[in-house]
This record gives structure tokens, sequence and C-alpha cells, in this order.
């Protein structure tokens, strides 16, 4: 079974607030397939939590469900018990120091890499009423977006490529794993 790991700037008491982990450009099936999530500190951003060093692994719990994100085309991961962890370079060890902040790891071999042992974590409900949040509506209408201009036609070659790249993207996997098949 697969785990996910964030690199996010949000503290416990912030996740708390706003009802999990969010708000991911991922795949919900994907997320909702795996067992554990792990959040990593980030704080390249200014509004980051200043709780652990940039790097750290401060944080693992138990998914229960993905939710749409208030921001639109992203989620926020659900989880009901946490543990508390403090594991340096953390995103180097799971990620290998990778850009995109979600990435996958099979839960054994993220046991190995934090030397963790499951019987030796101390797991903690979380509690408090997380805030009721809006869903995020697209920025554009489908309806709204201008139609293509089929005067001229598209190079479908980089077409392809940039639609391989963004799905691979928001699935989490490499492009060379994505086919894409026109029949006509």
């Amino acid at each position: 079974m697969k785990s996910v790991i964030v690199y996010t700037g949000k503290d416990l008491r912030r996740m708390r607030e706003e009802g999990g982990c969010g708000h991911w450009t991922a795949s919900p099936i994907r997320v909702e397939a795996a067992e554990y999530l792990v959040c990593v500190r980030n704080r390249r951003e200014q509004w980051a939590a200043m709780d652990y060093p940039h790097g750290v692994a401060f944080l693992i719990a138990q998914i229960t469900r993905t939710k749409p994100s208030t921001h639109a085309a992203r989620i926020t991961i659900e989880f009901s018990s946490y543990a508390m962890l403090d594991i340096a370079d953390a995103w180097q060890l799971l990620a290998k120091g990778q850009r995109f902040p979600v990435a996958y790891l099979e839960t054994d071999e993220l046991f190995r890499r934090l030397q963790l042992k499951q019987d030796e974590l101390v797991w903690q409900q979380l509690t408090g009423d997380p805030v009721s949040l809006q869903v995020a509506e697209p920025a554009v209408s489908y309806a709204a977006a201008p139609a293509p201009d089929r005067g001229k036609a598209p190079s479908f070659s980089n077409t392809i490529a940039e639609a391989k790249s963004k799905l691979a993207e928001s699935l989490g996997i490499a492009s060379e794993k994505i086919e894409i098949t026109i029949r006509l």
C-alpha cells in the first residue's frame, strides 16, 4: 500500500481549522487508496509556520478520505488520527527533493527510510470542530471559455505532450506512463 507525502507550510492547528491538510493538486482516488499522510515542513512561504526547521517530517496521519478544497481543482486530505514526528531532511529522504509538493511512496519503504516502527508511534485523535468550508468554483466557466480557432491547425505533438505533462503532474506519476489514444 502507498502513502502520500506533502511539503506544507501549515501546522496542525491550521489543518484542524481547515478540516484537513490541503490544498493539493492530486488525484483523490490515488490519495484515498493511500494509508498514511506524512507532512514535511516547507518554510519557503512567508505565511509558513515556523515550528519546525525546513524539510522536517513533523506529522504522520491515517488518511480517512479527501474532500474538494476551497481552491478550485484541488483537494483537502482528511485524517482523524495522527502522530507527531521530528525527522530532519525528510523531503530529501522521501521525495528526493522534487519540486512538486506531493509525492507517493510504498508504506513499507516510507517506514524504512524514516526508521519508524508503527507500534512505537503515539497516535492522537484529531479533535475540534473544523470550520465549514465552501468549495471554490472555477474562475471561468467551461461554457464561457473561448472556442478554439478552427482556422489554423494546432501542433498535435505539442498539445499531446502538454496534456501528458499536466495529467502526470496532477496524478503524481511519470508522463511516460500516460498514453493518449485518438480515435477518428
